[in-house]
């Protein structure tokens, strides 16, 4: 009698085990990357959100030839918002304010465990900021500083919306000490 002798297929125990931590260990060190490449593309979004809104708001109290305000509530906490007020009826997240071009603010909700403060003056949590419907220049309703920042972190990543007294906004990476500490 003849004997064939099979060809060998599959996995041993031990190429088995050894894929197996060859994944453990890609996963071990991607994980922390993935997820600070995910906070810092979260407050990017919070950040240009914002700017962008600012922006909309400045445009738009020159279009219109009234003053417009950005109001933003519960500063410095996780559920904070902002909201866009051309009537100035807005008072809180939960009002349904106006809107411009279908925009009526954001909530904290909307941008995980992104954080937002300001070094505006507040009353209370609340900062108003109105933008004159001339030069599209702002001015700080509650008094206090005339030039600004609104800044968005979560871990390390923090970014700054700058407002200049002359209506100029800017959006920048916050490095060193933050201007809204």
């Amino acid at each position: 009698m003849e004997m064939r002798i099979r060809p060998v297929s599959g996995f041993t125990l031990i190429e088995l085990i050894l894929a197996l931590a060859l994944v453990a260990i890609l996963v071990a060190v991607a994980l922390p990357s993935y997820q600070s490449l995910r906070q810092e593309q979260m407050v990017r979004a919070a950040t240009q959100a914002i700017y962008t809104d600012v922006m909309l708001l400045k445009s738009e109290a020159v279009k219109r030839g009234v003053p417009l305000t950005l109001k933003l509530f519960n500063v410095g906490q996780s559920n904070w918002c902002y909201r866009i007020a051309i009537d100035g009826t807005c008072n809180s997240c939960a009002d349904q304010c106006s809107s411009i071009e279908g925009r009526k603010g954001v909530n904290a909700d909307e941008f995980g465990s992104v954080i937002l403060d300001s070094n505006f003056t507040k009353s209370g949590t609340a900062i108003a900021l109105e933008f004159n419907n001339r030069r599209g220049d702002f001015r700080s309703l509650y008094g206090g500083v005339s030039n600004g920042s609104i800044c968005l972190k979560i871990g390390e990543h923090e970014y700054a919306v700058i407002v200049s007294k002359i209506g100029r906004v800017r959006s920048d990476v916050v490095t060193g000490t933050s201007p809204c500490a």
